[in-house]
Parts: C-alpha cells; sequence; structure tokens
C-alpha cells in the first residue's frame, strides 16, 4: 500500500512540477505559460499526459518489440528505486549501504539512454545514446568521489547523518555535475534537439515516451530533494528553489559545446574532486 501511494505522489508531482516549469519559461520570455486549461491552467498537465497516452505507438523496423517496449520501463523502475534510499522519508525500506546502492542505480541509469538509443534503429537515437554513455563516463567518476569523500568524513555508508553538514563547498560541483546527470540543459546533449530531434527517445511515443519522460522528471525532483537534505538538512523551500535554478539555466544559457563538457569534466571537476 505505502509503494502504490508513494508511486502517485511522485506522479502527482511530476504533473505540477512541470506545469510549473511551463509557467516559469513563459515568465522568462514574458508570456505566461498555459492559462486556458481550467484555473491558469491547472488541468493542462493532467490532459496533456492524457492525450499522449492515447496516441499509437509505431514499432521500428529490423528491431525487438519486447526490448523496445522494456527499455522505458526500466528507465522508470531505476527512477523509482532512487527514492528508497532517501531515509527521511522512506524509513520503512532504509538500509545500512544505501549510498553504494544509488551508486548502482547512478551507473545503471546510463544503459537504459544508451539501448533506447540502440533499439530505435535510428541515427540520430545511435548518436545520443552515445553522447549519453561518453558522458556518462565522464562526470560520474567525479560525481562519485565527491560522495565517497562525503563518506569517508561521516564515516557511515547511507543517508541517515548526512542532514547536518552543510558543506557549501561541495554545493556548486554538484549543482553542475547533477545537471549532467539529468541530460539537462546547457548539458542536453542526449537529446540535442536542434540537431538529434530528440535524441535517444526519437522514435518512442505514447506510453514508452511517457514512461522515459516521467523517469527524467522523476530523476530531477529525487536530485533537487537528495540536494536538499544534503546541504541544507531538507527544507521544502530549498527543493523549489533548486528547481526553479535548474530552470532558470534552462531559459538563460545555450547547450554546451560537446568537447568543452568533456574537458570541463576530466581536467577541472576530476582533479577538484580528487582534492576533496
Amino acid at each position: 500500500m505505502m509503494l502504490v501511494l508513494m508511486l502517485i505522489f511522485i506522479l502527482q508531482s511530476i504533473a505540477f512540477i512541470t506545469l510549473y516549469e511551463r509557467h516559469l519559461l513563459g515568465s522568462s520570455q514574458i508570456r505566461l505559460g498555459p492559462t486556458k486549461v481550467s484555473l491558469m491552467g491547472f488541468l493542462q498537465a493532467l490532459l496533456d499526459g492524457l492525450k499522449l497516452l492515447s496516441k499509437e505507438q509505431l514499432m521500428p523496423l529490423f528491431t525487438s518489440d519486447l526490448v523496445f517496449l522494456l527499455v522505458p520501463g526500466i528507465s522508470f523502475l531505476v527512477m523509482f528505486l532512487e527514492w528508497f534510499v532517501l531515509y527521511y522519508f522512506f524509513d520503512f525500506f532504509s538500509f545500512e549501504f544505501s549510498l553504494l546502492f544509488f551508486f548502482c542505480l547512478l551507473g545503471f541509469s546510463v544503459y537504459s539512454i544508451m539501448v533506447s538509443g540502440y533499439v530505435s534503429k535510428s541515427k540520430y537515437g545511435m548518436v545520443g545514446a552515445l553522447r549519453a554513455s561518453s558522458q556518462s563516463v565522464s562526470y560520474e567518476i567525479a560525481f562519485s568521489l565527491l560522495l565517497l569523500s562525503v563518506m569517508m568524513m561521516v564515516g557511515v555508508f547511507s543517508f541517515f547523518k548526512m542532514g547536518y553538514l552543510l558543506m557549501f563547498f561541495f554545493l556548486l560541483p554538484f549543482l553542475v555535475m547533477i545537471l549532467a546527470e539529468l541530460n539537462r540543459a546547457p548539458f542536453d546533449f542526449a537529446e540535442g534537439e536542434s540537431e538529434l530531434v530528440s535524441g535517444y527517445n526519437v522514435e518512442f511515443g505514447s506510453v514508452s515516451f511517457v514512461l522515459l519522460f516521467l523517469s527524467e522528471y522523476g530523476s530531477m525532483i529525487f536530485f533537487c530533494v537528495f540536494m536538499s537534505m544534503l546541504f541544507f538538512d531538507f527544507s521544502m523551500f530549498m527543493v523549489f528553489l533548486i528547481f526553479s535554478f535548474f530552470i532558470f539555466v534552462r531559459s538563460s544559457y545555450p547547450r554546451f559545446r560537446y568537447d568543452f563538457l568533456m574537458g570541463m569534466f576530466w581536467f577541472k571537476f576530476l582533479p577538484v574532486s580528487l582534492v576533496y
């Protein structure tokens, strides 16, 4: 019962936070977002979801239908499992080595993007998958070293005792690397709409695209909660502020150059994480 309630709450938060994102992006261009449906566009996200679910899923030629439909489900499952490492909320499922479990999920999440690009049998999807894999190898090493340094300082392998640390000197590297982890602008190379027409998910539609979309935004909300818990002893206001910062970055900065991204993570963030 708790798992079902948790799933419902996550899905509801994704629906309303996408509406907030559209309002914020529209306001940044001095044009308020969707306002026609219900009260200030209150039902816009729900109706958009229902419309997307009613679309037809076309299957690519020369691919495995089972794998093609299974990969988005795996991506959604990985996002759902990430929430169990947060002791503050789900102490009924907490365990001693939750941070190591989080490392495993973080490393496994890239495979869903890689396989989804491969099974789509599209050159755009394949390029997006290759970009995501190389991007993941670049930043996850530095990101893991930062979290390992926290583990060595605290002496535990779970998130239970991390709320009081307030380690602000980790904050800026965390923000940049989480933007890369989430494939958010200006590091959205896996999608790259201007040159890849949506990248790894270009062939997905209907339920499969909904699952990929939910996994992306569910992970985004998770990392906002994760950063609030790690640096600010968990504050809902800080969760809201961090999410607003992610949207502000999307509305303000153009896409980074890919070779600049590789150089930044290998020659700047990796040495910094080793110093930590």
